[in-house]
């Protein structure tokens, strides 16, 4: 019994690492060579284009909805606030759009891209929940990293890096500042960006115990405290701070409905109009990795997955004018991609597309895995016939070889199963020498 379930178990742990590694194999020899689509609008034909990698050579296609090609030059040209520096050099600065002229500086003052990525969400990478709160007027060119670490909690504690010690001055003052601003301890969240390399710091936005908002800020060494104003019934699950020299957008928040709004710079803006919603059906902030495209006429926002794009273009004061949604080519299966499904009938997968954390995922390949499995069975039973057993006695192995096809067989051929009890008996009537220790298997 014991030696029977060391089997059992040598042939499960077998199965799980093929369907692991095999797949990986897999992908090692047979290197996915499509790209993902990059789509914009265009304010020249008032439409969509996208440009897409496909398969070897580095071959693009320009393209727009409708389905017409373009050469590459002629494509730059129909996106020409995304090109504007060949526009310069191909001598086609001032552009003549929408009945208005614009030239380098203005389109350079107009552009700015916002972006927000599945990894960056809570709960899909680890955190170490110790944040530098930088000088926000630190009498230089650039930022500088502070002596000093905050780390949210029961209160806003301060530990100073070189003693490793809790400062306790600069811990009174900035748990105090909160609390005076009408903040709820204890912290609930901490969101900012942690780079000297950014135009300006915005400090961190905090989430408090009953889920209002502060945006906090260290200012010649005072911390400056500053409600956010949220619209009535939003739970904020992240905000996503671009500290951008443009300035005019700080960031965006995402709700835990997985709505997501513009967080706007100026707080006068922001307590006047509140966040400025953004419309985007469709979007799964989870599995869809989002950019937002600022230029002087349109604001477009392009979200997708693994396997589909969409997008949807916006006048300069949000309000959607145009949207659409396609299968990107890496999505079609390749010859190789069939194969497999039809050799296996399923695969396992420990990495995670959209976080940091190791995450087992199961592909089942469904019906289109049956001519392996049924291969596999054949296979099995031959085997299991060479071994001396007889149908009764293959059942389980069978099963198992039915249920997990070319990965089954390969474990039971690496690990047989016992031998029958009455194989040295039937050995000796047929005239063969009886195989040792085959009666005490």
């Amino acid at each position: 019994m014991t030696a029977r379930l060391a089997r059992w178990s040598l042939l499960l742990l077998t199965v799980f690492l093929l369907a692991v590694w095999w797949p990986l194999l897999k992908d090692l020899l047979f290197e996915y060579r499509y790209g993902k689509t990059d789509l914009f609008y265009s304010p020249v034909l008032e439409r969509f284009v996208y440009k897409e990698l496909l398969g070897e050579g580095h071959q693009f296609i320009y393209r727009d909805q409708d389905g017409t090609d373009y050469d590459r030059e002629t494509f730059e040209t129909l996106i020409p606030f995304i090109y504007y520096k060949n526009m310069e050099l191909w001598g086609r600065l001032p552009l003549s759009l929408a009945g208005r002229s614009f030239d380098k500086a203005q389109i350079q003052a107009e552009r700015q891209v916002l972006e927000l990525d599945p990894v960056e969400l809570p709960g899909h990478a680890p955190r170490i929940p110790l944040f530098p709160l930088f000088e926000a007027n630190p009498g230089r060119a650039r930022l500088r990293f502070p002596e000093d670490i905050m780390r949210p909690g029961e209160r806003l504690a301060f530990i100073n890096s070189d003693a490793n010690r809790l400062d306790p001055e600069l811990t009174r003052r900035f748990t105090a500042a909160l609390t005076e601003a009408g903040f709820a301890w204890p912290v609930q969240d901490t969101f900012g960006r942690v780079s000297i390399l950014k135009a300006f710091d915005a400090g961190y936005f905090l989430l408090d115990h009953a889920g209002d908002l502060f945006q906090l800020r260290r200012v010649d060494g005072v911390p400056e405290v500053t409600p956010v104003p949220l619209p009535e019934g939003l739970a904020v699950r992240h905000v996503k701070v671009a500290e951008n020299k443009r300035g005019e957008y700080l960031g965006l928040v995402l709700s835990r409905d997985d709505r997501l709004f513009l967080l706007a710079q100026d707080e006068a803006r922001r307590s006047a109009a509140g966040l400025i919603p953004l419309a985007l059906p469709g979007y799964e902030p989870d599995r869809m990795a989002l950019k937002i495209l600022f230029n002087p006429l349109y604001r477009t926002a392009i979200y997708s997955d693994q396997r589909e794009i969409k997008a949807v273009a916006m006048d300069k004061g949000f309000e959607p004018i145009a949207s659409y949604d396609r299968t990107m080519a890496m999505a079609e299966p390749r010859l190789v991609d069939r194969v497999w499904e039809a050799l296996v009938p399923f695969s396992l997968d420990l990495r995670d597309p959209n976080g940091r954390y190791l995450r087992l995922s199961l592909d089942v390949h469904g019906p289109l895995a049956l001519p392996g499995i049924g291969l596999a069975l054949v296979l099995a039973w031959l085997l299991l016939r060479q071994r001396g057993l007889h149908l009764p006695s293959m059942l389980p192995t069978l099963l198992l070889v039915g249920l997990t096809g070319l990965y089954g067989l390969i474990a039971v051929a690496l690990i047989p199963p016992e031998a029958p009890h009455g194989a040295a008996g039937a050995d000796r009537r047929l005239g063969r020498a009886p195989v040792p220790g085959a009666a005490n298997a």
